[in-house]
C-alpha cells in the first residue's frame, strides 16, 4: 500500500514539475542568493503513514493464523532544518525532529475471518525521536522553481516502545532502536521572503524490530500463545510528506 501511494505520488510530482518547467516565462526571481549561503537553518512539518512489513513464522503457517496491517493511520512530524550547501547543486541536511503515528493489526485465518478479541484491531503506537541526515540534488533552478531529489539515512528511537508485559497492551513487544534508508523527491518554491518546499519520502527500516514478549520466564497464556507465537520478524516503514519552510 505505501509503495503504491509512493509511486502514484511521483508519477503526479514529476507531471506537475515537467508542465510547469515547460511553460516557465523568464521573470524576476525571488530571493536569488538564497542557495549561495554556505548553511541556512528553517523547520518542517508533515503528515505520514506508517507501516509494518510482517515475516510469519512457521508456527502461523502451521496454524493458519497471520498477522497483517489492517489500515494505515495518518500521524505527523515536526522537525528542524540545518543545510550545508557542499556544492552548486549538491545540500547536505540534517532534520532532528519527532514523528508520531500507529499502525492497527488484524489477525486472520487462512479464509480471511478475524481472530483474537472478536476481531478488534490491535494497535501499536509509534513516537520517534529521529535524526535525518540526508543529501538533497536539486536541478537547475527555473525561475521560482527548482525540482530535487533526497536520500540518506536515518536513525530512529521509538520512544513508545513497550517494556512491560500485559496480555492486551503488549502483546507485540518492539525494540525502539532502528536504522532506516530514505530516498524522496519535491519541489523548492522561492517565495519573496522564504523557500517553500514540499516533498514526499520514503523510509525503510533495516533491522528486525519485533521482540518475543518477556512472560518474566513463563509461559504465556493459553489465550495469548498462539498470537505471540504467530510473528517471526517485522520490519518498519514510513512514507512521510513534508512542508518545509527555509
Amino acid at each position: 500500500m505505501i509503495l503504491y501511494i509512493l509511486r502514484t505520488y511521483f508519477i503526479v510530482i514529476f507531471s506537475l514539475i515537467v508542465t510547469g518547467l515547460l511553460a516557465q516565462k523568464p521573470k524576476v526571481q525571488n530571493d536569488p542568493a538564497h542557495d549561495d549561503k554556505p548553511i541556512h537553518f528553517g523547520f518542517s512539518l508533515g503528515l505520514n503513514t506508517m507501516d509494518y512489513t510482517i515475516r510469519q513464522s512457521q508456527y502461523a503457517k502451521d496454524h493458519s493464523i497471520y498477522a497483517e496491517i489492517a489500515d494505515l493511520q495518518p500521524g505527523f512530524h515536526v522537525h528542524a532544518i540545518s543545510n550545508l550547501r557542499l556544492a552548486e547543486y549538491l545540500d547536505l541536511r540534517f532534520l532532528p525532529g519527532i514523528s508520531f503515528g500507529d499502525r492497527l493489526l488484524h489477525y486472520v485465518d487462512e479464509n480471511g475471518d478475524l481472530l483474537f478479541d472478536d476481531g478488534k484491531p490491535y494497535k501499536t503506537e509509534s513516537s520517534y525521536l529521529e535524526f535525518p541526515l540526508l543529501l538533497k540534488y536539486k536541478a537547475k533552478r527555473v525561475n521560482n522553481l527548482s525540482p530535487f531529489i533526497i536520500s540518506g539515512i536515518n536513525t530512529r528511537v521509538d520512544l513508545a516502545a513497550k517494556k512491560e508485559y500485559d496480555a492486551r497492551d503488549q502483546l507485540i513487544m518492539i525494540k525502539p532502536l532502528d536504522f532506516y534508508y530514505e530516498i524522496g523527491i519535491g519541489f523548492d518554491f522561492y517565495l519573496v521572503y522564504f523557500k517553500f518546499s514540499t516533498e514526499i519520502k520514503y523510509s525503510a527500516g533495516l533491522r528486525n524490530i519485533f521482540s518475543p514478549t518477556d512472560f518474566n520466564g513463563g509461559l504465556p497464556p493459553n489465550e495469548i500463545a498462539p498470537f505471540s507465537d504467530a510473528i517471526d520478524k517485522i520490519y518498519s516503514s514510513l512514507v512521510m510528506i513534508s512542508f518545509h519552510f527555509e
